[in-house]
């Protein structure tokens, strides 16, 4: 990514930079810039962004598949100095082979499942002080990073720990920092 989050550069083998997606910059811009980037099938990328996912076809064309995203019961916990509409601040995104994607939603404390079609939900609720940071798909799994008191400004006070989410909705902690 390049130009302050709000482009994505393509560098050529030859060292050519180009930008394969005209018009990206004044989206991003609008949505609060680029947080996370997950590659799909088909040559199709997917982008967080504060409150909103876009889909940047191989062909140059981008299009919101969500704006905004939209959460209930769910704990709020935003970085200091965010703007409402950037809630539910989704950083992390990562899309598995049935093109679903999950974002992890910091500002909300919790994993969103959204499908191909856009339709979205919380599906696992981090407890106080974990926030979902990052997100990996493998297989039927998804693997969730998550920090302790990841919207604050102390950043000694950020622990990690990697919880499992399986298909069937149970959820596994791999690991947590200190124990």
């Amino acid at each position: 990514m390049g130009q302050g989050n709000l482009e994505i550069s393509r560098l050529s083998p030859d060292g050519k930079v180009t930008l394969p997606f005209p018009g990206l910059k004044e989206t991003a811009d609008k949505l609060g810039g680029i947080k996370g980037l997950a590659a799909g099938a088909d040559g199709i990328l997917y982008l967080s962004c504060p409150s909103a996912i876009l889909k940047a076809m191989p062909d140059g064309k981008v299009t919101t598949l969500v704006h905004p995203i939209r959460l209930s019961d769910v704990n709020f916990d935003l970085p200091p100095g965010t703007p409402d509409d950037h809630k539910p601040f989704v950083r992390g995104l990562a899309v598995d082979a049935r093109a679903t994607m999950y974002a992890a939603a910091t500002g909300a404390r919790c994993l969103v499942r959204i499908t191909p079609e856009g339709k979205h939900s919380a599906v696992l609720k981090s407890e106080q002080p974990w926030s979902p940071t990052g997100v990996a798909a493998l297989g039927d799994n998804i693997f969730v990073l998550e920090y302790a008191n990841a919207n604050g400004d102390d950043h000694d006070a950020w622990r990690p720990r990697v919880r499992r989410l399986n298909r069937d909705g149970g959820v596994t902690t791999l690991y947590t920092a200190g124990d």
